[in-house]
């Protein structure tokens, strides 16, 4: 089926400009992202990080798919995809790995969207792609500090509300002259990623625009970081002996799937419009 020409392809064709049909320049974007689709195929097979990857990869093609079944694709310029290709080829020279993974992403998304139009909202198409990559090693490496120091001066506001002197002593809690050491996984940065991955889908499915998607993802970091907060606050009364019958590495994680239960349903309910666009 051949696809009707639109406003902007009647304008490129007065140009001389030729367009790109959507499928050919998805094609050739993997053929020049070959190298950053081949570490990404090779990430798919550790542990579970294949599923986010896959439905995230899923929920991106889709509009473009149904564009194309009934012959509405718009094609794409030719312009778009040499600016993201000459971007990729000064990245190839020097960058990381994660960071040929992550223009690849953007590349990707931005062709997918000059195909699918406002189908597609750019802004959460590429937050969404670039949280499905493997960037939890790195933003426990660059984060985990910073958000264990918030979360310790928190948890310590907490308790001292509920009449505990605790002191704050660098990432540990100093309570009756013991330390009690906040480790990297009392951080919270995968129940942050995990937020920001929740707020991006719903932003994907109501079309937000930017300013919109920043808000929300602000109000993610905001949530999370509080409802660690009072994860640590009630982990110190459960392994200090406050509530015996409760403690044990089984309610340890109880309080964590709670902790995290508990900001999922305040972003769907704050975030989520009333009536989602599918």
């Amino acid at each position: 089926m051949a696809v009707a020409p639109t406003p902007r392809a009647v304008r490129h064709a007065d140009t001389g400009i030729h367009l790109m049909h959507p499928a050919f320049a998805l094609a050739l974007a993997a053929l020049a992202f070959w190298d950053a689709v081949r570490l990404l195929a090779g990430r798919l097979g550790d542990g579970l990080t294949w599923l986010p990857l896959s439905a995230v990869a899923v929920a991106l093609a889709w509009p473009v798919v149904r564009k194309l079944a009934v012959g509405q694709a718009r094609p794409v310029s030719p312009a778009l995809p040499c600016v993201i290709f000459a971007s990729y080829g000064l990245a190839a020279l020097t960058a990381p790995p994660l960071v040929r993974m992550g223009i690849t992403v953007v590349g990707l998304v931005l062709i997918l969207r000059d195909a699918a139009g406002d189908d597609l909202p750019a802004a959460p198409a590429i937050g969404l792609g670039l949280l499905a990559l493997p960037v939890l090693p790195s933003l426990e490496f660059f984060l985990a500090y910073p958000l264990r120091l918030v979360s310790a001066t928190l948890t310590a506001g907490l308790l001292a509300m509920n009449g505990i002197n605790v002191g704050v002593d660098g990432v540990a809690l100093d309570w009756n002259g013991d330390r009690l050491l906040f480790d990297a996984a009392c951080a919270g940065v995968k129940m942050l990623w995990a937020a920001l991955l929740l707020v991006s889908a719903i932003a994907l499915v109501a079309r937000f625009g930017p300013l919109k998607y920043a808000r929300a993802m602000a109000l993610a970091v905001i949530l999370t970081i509080a409802a660690n907060a009072l994860r640590a606050a009630s982990l110190f009364y459960l392994e200090n002996g406050f509530v015996p019958r409760l403690s044990g590495p089984v309610a340890h994680e109880a309080v964590g799937i709670a902790a995290f239960m508990m900001v999922a349903g305040l972003l769907a309910a704050m975030v989520a419009p009333r009536r989602m666009t599918v």
